[in-house]
């Protein structure tokens, strides 16, 4: 393949070049990903009043977080991180699913916490946090796919 000795070195040392800078890119995306959508999900459960998450607050002494004027923008730039995530994936694998699905659960995380009340808002809040963690792990997955694929 490689024409001389140099020609092999020189492609070695691209190659270590672009794995390097492919994995610091990586963890930043992988961060990204995780906290965006770790944080827009604590955020809505919340909202909601998930019990867990209230007592939590209370035990850590974080009562007054749990007003709508601070968790709603808390759970909103949370998910521009996550989606920030995953189209840095996207860019990554080419691969939409993780992006679209990412898209439509935050969709739903959010209109269950600021429009829809009641029961269907339960269910949009935990659909859309199931479909943010599925989103995140598949952008996790296809991107590690994605740099063990690359030539070495």
């Amino acid at each position: 393949m490689f024409a001389s000795a140099s020609d092999r070195a020189d492609g070695q040392a691209a190659g270590r070049i672009v794995r390097r800078a492919t994995q610091s890119s990586t963890a930043r995306t992988y961060l990204t990903d995780v906290s965006g959508a770790f944080g827009a999900i604590v955020a809505a459960l919340c909202c909601a009043g998930t019990p867990l998450i209230v007592a939590a607050l209370a035990a850590t002494g974080l009562s007054a977080m749990r007003k709508d004027a601070i968790l709603w923008p808390i759970m909103l730039l949370s998910l521009a991180v996550a989606i920030w995530g995953y189209w840095q994936g996207y860019r990554m694998h080419r691969s939409r699913a993780p992006m679209v699905i990412g898209l439509v659960g935050a969709a739903s995380l959010a209109l269950g916490v600021i429009v829809v009340h009641g029961f269907p808002a339960m269910q949009m809040i935990y659909g859309g946090a199931i479909l943010l963690v599925a989103a995140t792990i598949w952008n996790i997955v296809s991107r590690r796919r994605c740099i063990m694929d690359a030539p070495s």
